[in-house]
């Protein structure tokens, strides 16, 4: 018997399942792994994944986005450009947080989930 966990998925639910796609895909860059007519996995990193799923899934697409997925990146700088250059809503270029020796910004999907792009300095949770 094996305990180890080998990967996550953070599932999203959608009114567009399609524009969620085009986002992660696209704007994101994230290989789809999985393709369901109803579902689609994105691969961000080995063992990290982020799920999208449309109305036809066991949850349902609510108004009120209370999730946040953090994306643990090397140059965070680089994603910024990346993102504001495809004229996606940034909430400011990487600010320095004195309390954990990081970088980050905010952005939104879609349909209005926050998407919180850090790079920690000092890795706290390895490598």
């Amino acid at each position: 018997m094996s305990l180890r966990v080998e990967g996550q998925i953070t599932f999203f639910y959608y009114h567009n399942l399609a524009a969620a796609e085009r986002f992660y895909r696209d704007t994101m860059g994230f290989e789809k792994v999985i393709d369901l007519d109803f579902a689609k996995v994105f691969r961000m990193a080995d063992g990290a994944n982020v799920g999208i799923v449309g109305e036809g899934g066991y949850l349902k697409p609510e108004k009120g986005k209370p999730v946040m997925l953090t994306v643990m990146v090397e140059d965070a700088d680089a994603w910024y450009s990346k993102l504001s250059g495809t004229g996606v809503s940034v909430n400011h270029p990487p600010q320095q947080q004195e309390y954990l020796d990081m970088r980050g910004f905010l952005t939104w999907d879609p349909e209005g989930y926050v998407i919180e792009i850090l790079e920690f300095r000092k890795k706290p949770y390895g490598k």
